[in-house]
C-alpha cells in the first residue's frame, strides 16, 4: 500500500483514534492545553485555592475520552444559558 503523499489525517488514521481524525498536531496541542491546566491548578492552589483540582489524575489519551472516573471530561460551562440558548447562539454565527 502506498503511504506517501496521504494527510496527516483521514479514513486512513480513525482506526488508532477512535474513529475520529485527531493528528500528531492535534495530540501535541492536547498536551500543551493539560499542561497549562496543571499550571494554573498548581498556582491556584499555591495561591489558597483549595477547591482547584484537575479533573482526571492523569491526560486522558484523547481530549473526548472518559476519566478514570467513568464519566466524560467537562471542559469549560454553559454559565447560566440552556442547552437551547446555547444551540440558537451558535445556529446564529
Amino acid at each position: 500500500m502506498l503511504l506517501e503523499g496521504l494527510p496527516p489525517v483521514g479514513p486512513h488514521t480513525r482506526q488508532a483514534t477512535e474513529g475520529r481524525e485527531f493528528s500528531a498536531t492535534d495530540s501535541l496541542l492536547w498536551s500543551l492545553v493539560w499542561a497549562m491546566w496543571e499550571n494554573t491548578v498548581a498556582t491556584a492552589q499555591a495561591a489558597g485555592n483549595k477547591k482547584a483540582k484537575m479533573p482526571a489524575p492523569k491526560r486522558p489519551t484523547y481530549p473526548w475520552s472518559e476519566a478514570e472516573t467513568g464519566r466524560p471530561q467537562m471542559l469549560g460551562n454553559a454559565g447560566n444559558h440552556s442547552q437551547d440558548e446555547i444551540l440558537e447562539y451558535l445556529d446564529n454565527l
